[in-house]
């Protein structure tokens, strides 16, 4: 396993009350599983929408690449790389 750094924005920030957080993870699936431990029931429910796919509202970016949230368990984790989880957008 590799370690990653997965930096956390608004909405997950304040659930674990942190900005950034390193785990081991194979997939980036494995790293967002994580976080969603982390955080226990309710941010695993804010996370995940049916089954065990990230909500269409969260955007992953793995060092600066835009990954499919529906594949996120075929993209293998490097040593030291960076996932963001960006929150739902929101605007008036």
């Amino acid at each position: 396993m590799a370690q990653v750094l997965v930096k956390l924005y608004t909405t997950l920030r304040l659930r674990l009350g942190k900005a950034q957080v390193w785990v081991e993870a194979r997939t980036a699936a494995d790293a967002v599983k994580r976080i969603a431990e982390q955080g226990g029931p309710e941010t695993a429910k804010a996370l995940y929408g049916d089954g065990q796919v990230v909500r269409n509202e969260f955007l992953l970016a793995l060092d600066s690449d835009i990954l499919d949230r529906q594949a996120l368990d075929q993209v293998a984790i490097k040593e030291g790389s960076v996932l963001h989880i960006f929150p739902p957008i929101s605007g008036g």
